[in-house]
C-alpha cells in the first residue's frame, strides 16, 4: 500500500498553503546549513523537503486554475 504524499493530505484540509511552504523553506535552509558544516547525517530529507515544496506548489497552482487562490 502506498503511503499518502503531502499533497493528498493538502488537498484534503484547508489549510494556508504559503504559511506550510514557509516552514517547509525554514527547515529546508536549516538542513543546509547543517549539511554544509558537515552534521547532517541525514541527507535524505533535504530531498524529501524539496520535494514537499514541489508538491505544494503544484497544489497552489491547481489551485489557482480553479480561482479557489487570490494573487497577492
Amino acid at each position: 500500500m502506498a503511503k499518502d504524499s503531502l499533497l493528498s493530505k493538502l488537498r484534503s484540509k484547508s489549510t494556508d498553503i504559503s504559511d506550510e511552504e514557509g516552514k517547509l523553506r525554514k527547515e529546508l535552509l536549516e538542513l543546509r546549513v547543517q549539511h554544509s558544516s558537515g552534521q547532517l547525517k541525514e541527507t535524505h530529507k533535504i530531498r524529501e523537503i524539496r520535494k514537499s515544496i514541489a508538491q505544494l506548489k503544484t497544489l497552489n497552482n491547481e489551485a489557482k486554475e480553479k480561482g479557489e487562490v487570490n494573487d497577492d
